[in-house]
């Protein structure tokens, strides 16, 4: 009877560590396939002011920076590129020009995170063991996906049916119902409906497959998060009794096809606050959950065989 064992991750978000972590997940936890499910560029710029006098300083997380040279930037570099940030250095009549030209400054940030992704591929290249599955999640930019295409040990499974092992099929959705902050891979659920009877027609036996899917399936208990106003900006969490208020976030097609199709596993993320693994009818659906901007790599390994379909889980983290 042969044996698989799976590593997925998500929402790695930019976060330098958390991706190294992941490409030697294979080794370290003796997988034989890794599946990162989505949202693997960060959401920020942090900017730094280069002074006249040769000096820097910066705002980072509620405080301010200041370096007296260069190597003192790189040194904190390290740390924003730890949290999934991107650093930009300039001159403070540039980057006031930047706050004026949000056009100019949203191509800066598209360069920021395409250039990290390009460094995130070549570590993949040089030090992967085991093959592995790279999706796009809503967040992430078109831009994203011929970077990862032009990998030579990572696939992008977006468009295509995957075997993981033998026998078990895979197919994979990156985006998510509409959001409020409206991500470039956002849908309505007419859409996402679409999109998953495509991709489902395309699978052999879908009872046996495993459908990594971006988004979690509404209800599940792996979508649970606060609600949050959108009527203003940032959305802020509503609030009721003292306390904030909590949902269900995930999408509804995404759970009528996993009734409908009854695949052996669905692996979810999205929603980083929401690690947890249920039941919808025989389908095991599992969400990690996602805590990048400590660092930190959170993923489950899952085990899978010819004759049985899944076997067990491990939430790890590290």
């Amino acid at each position: 009877m042969a044996s698989t064992r799976l590593l997925f991750a998500t929402d790695v978000h930019g976060s330098d560590p958390v991706w190294q972590k992941f490409v030697k997940g294979g080794q370290f936890y003796k997988a034989d396939v890794l599946i990162l499910g989505g949202d693997i560029t960060g959401k920020n710029v942090v900017s730094v002011t280069e002074n006249s006098d040769g000096t820097f300083s910066a705002n980072f997380q509620g405080q301010k920076h200041d370096f007296k040279n260069k190597s003192d930037v790189m040194n904190f570099d390290k740390i924003v590129r730890r949290t999934g940030s991107y650093l930009y250095v300039a001159s403070k009549s540039e980057l006031d020009e930047l706050a004026q030209n949000k056009e100019k400054a949203d191509q800066i940030f598209t360069d920021l995170i395409l250039q990290r992704l390009k460094e995130w591929i070549d570590y993949a290249d040089k030090f992967a063991t085991t093959p592995i599955y790279v999706n796009a999640g809503n967040d992430d930019d078109a831009g994203v996906d011929p970077i990862i295409a032009a990998s030579s040990k990572v696939t992008q499974p977006e468009e295509k049916v995957v075997l993981v092992d033998s026998k078990h099929e895979m197919i994979s959705a990156g985006f998510a119902n509409i959001t409020p902050w409206h991500c470039p891979r956002d849908y309505t659920e007419e859409e996402i409906a679409k999109r998953l009877d495509r991709k489902i027609s395309l699978l052999k036996d879908p009872h046996s497959s495993i459908f990594n899917f971006h988004c979690p399936p509404v209800n599940s208990g792996l979508d649970t998060c606060p609600k949050l106003d959108a009527s203003v900006y940032p959305p802020r969490p509503i609030m009721s009794g003292g306390g904030v208020v909590l949902f269900g976030a995930g999408s509804t097609s995404v759970r009528e096809a996993i009734e409908r199709e009854q695949p052996m596993l669905g692996l979810h993320g999205h929603i980083h606050e929401s690690k947890n693994i249920s039941r919808i009818g025989r389908t095991v659906c599992i969400n990690p959950g996602s805590e990048y901007g400590e660092g930190v790599l959170r993923g489950v390994l899952v085990n899978i065989d010819d004759q049985k379909g899944y076997r067990s889980y491990q939430f790890v983290s590290g």
